[in-house]
């Protein structure tokens, strides 16, 4: 639980930090600020995430040899990155309209990251849940005081993202240190240790869990480079693939209307991202482990029909939540952003919604079937699916005057086709009843029509909160009454 609790923390401090650095900068400066955090994100995933992974399934406490591989590997892995990423750098200057100052940003955030995420991995796969969440918390509170202290002063991204590049690099310092106090506590045997089970864990960053097999032991041998590759590389590349897609969203928006385009996409982008992989992943660290517990307690049929039921819950929340989001952003515009994103602002975020929406319902509905019968490689097809329509929507948007609309039109058609190839392909998925689906329509009814009635009465901010209180309330009470997603079995 505490680990849980520090990563819901952690993402709602990410998500309220973009928003002020926004306020700070504005359009042009954040779209510049949000393109290097982005593409920081992407080269880390690609160059570091297979350790990551492959210390959270694989170390356990004593096999300290393979600890001291996965740092040796991180450091060649880093100075490849850096090397690489150096030459490069040197002939991109003005890629995107970024100045040679951000683009060198790019990879040095990448490799802190990395390290910081690689070191709370090994803290996690100990247990030590503790010193996990003081990590996360000196990461947070770096971030929250640099970052904004730096956009304040100076007014420009690539201050803002050094002091991210610092906030990250203490916070790795600090983990380095509580980590290797971790290793020299447990250097002698601890009866039991061996034995214990590791839980599937979750990326505090993108919120996925790893695809690990629940129920196996940590005490078995670990691979080889080779192995261990074969363990993460379907979901990297997964993973790298979404990366990819939501950073040439970002991209398009850079290059079709400029750095001040740029910034009011992805914030937009961002709050609504952020706000689903958050819900979604508090929802997935809790009712996935249910699945996996019933799967090794009652077999396989048992996990699937909790998968099954996990999904009804996640259609139902989420949905709720992406049509109360369309019916109030304009009313919360005034709160979240400053004067020069409003009006684009909740355009964006209106039209973004239904693509990320469908996003969330793949990653937290539908990849758990994948992950428990451990077929990695569907999830990998299903990517490719995704991305292959966008791309192909994205090229015949050439050819039209679309912009923003249609481009997130692409993307939720993309989101669209890749939860119908997922959905084909997961073992045991069961589409939703009609009984269900009445059922969910009746409450998202419930929902939808005093959110508008009380908006109509009372405008603004306190019209807005109102409105979700009361929306939520008629939501959660038709739901109840009419036992959707067996919600009166999900109470017990």
């Amino acid at each position: 639980m505490t680990m849980s609790a520090a990563f819901l923390v952690s993402a709602l401090v990410q998500f309220l930090l973009g928003l002020v650095v926004a306020w700070l900068l504005g359009p042009v400066e954040f779209g510049v600020y949000a393109l290097v955090v982005a593409a920081g994100i992407l080269l880390q995933t690609v160059c570091f995430e297979w350790l990551r992974l492959a210390a959270t399934r694989f170390f356990h406490a004593g096999a300290e040899g393979f600890r001291q591989g996965l740092l040796l590997a991180f450091g060649v892995a880093g100075v490849i990155c850096l090397v690489l990423s150096g030459l490069a750098g040197a002939g991109t200057r003005g890629l995107l309209s970024l100045d040679r100052a951000a683009i060198f940003l790019i990879p040095a955030l990448a490799v802190a990251a990395g390290f910081l995420d690689l070191l709370a991995a090994l803290l996690r796969a100990r247990f030590r849940e503790a010193e996990y969440a003081r990590v996360l918390l000196v990461r947070n509170l770096g971030g929250i005081v640099l970052v904004p202290a730096a956009a304040l002063v100076f007014g420009r991204a690539e201050a803002a993202g050094l002091a991210l590049l610092v906030s990250l690099v203490l916070a790795g310092l600090y983990a380095f240190v509580r980590e290797r106090d971790a290793a020299r506590a447990q250097a002698l045997p601890a009866a039991g240790v061996s034995d214990a089970v590791m839980p599937p864990m979750s990326d505090p960053a993108t919120g996925r869990q790893d695809a690990s097999s629940p129920g196996e032991t940590l005490a078995e041998a670990p691979p080889s480079f080779f192995g261990m590759i074969g363990y993460a590389g379907p979901i990297v590349v997964t993973n790298v693939l979404y990366l990819a897609l939501f950073f040439g969203i970002r991209s398009w928006a850079a290059l079709t209307g400029g750095l001040a385009l740029a910034g009011q996409v992805s914030l937009a982008l961002d709050f609504v991202l952020k706000l689903f992989t958050t819900i979604g992943s508090a929802l997935d660290l809790w009712l996935f482990q249910r699945a996996v517990q019933r799967a090794r307690e009652h077999g396989e049929a048992e996990g699937r029909a909790q998968l099954h039921h996990n999904a009804g819950v996640i259609l139902a929340l989420l949905l709720a939540m992406a049509v109360g989001l369309a019916l109030v952003i304009e009313a919360f515009e005034p709160l979240l952003v400053r004067p020069d994103f409003r009006g684009a602002f909740a355009g964006a975020v209106l039209m973004l919604t239904p693509g990320v929406f469908l996003y969330a319902l793949i990653q937290y509905a539908l990849h758990p079937y994948a992950q428990l019968a451990q077929r990695t490689f569907v999830l990998i097809i299903t990517a490719l699916v995704v991305v292959s329509v966008a791309v192909i929507g994205a090229l015949l948007l050439r050819l039209l005057p679309a912009g923003l609309p249609g481009l997130a039109v692409v993307l939720a058609l993309a989101m669209a086709a890749g939860c119908v190839v997922l959905a084909r392909m997961s073992p045991g998925y069961e589409a939703p009843v009609p009984a269900f689906l009445g059922r969910l329509a009746l409450a998202i009814l419930a929902l939808a029509v005093p959110v508008t009635l009380v908006q109509q009465q009372s405008g603004g901010v306190v019209g807005g909160f109102a409105a979700v209180v009361v929306g939520a309330a008629a939501f959660l009470a038709t739901a109840w009454f009419s036992n959707l997603a067996d919600i009166r079995r999900w109470r017990r």
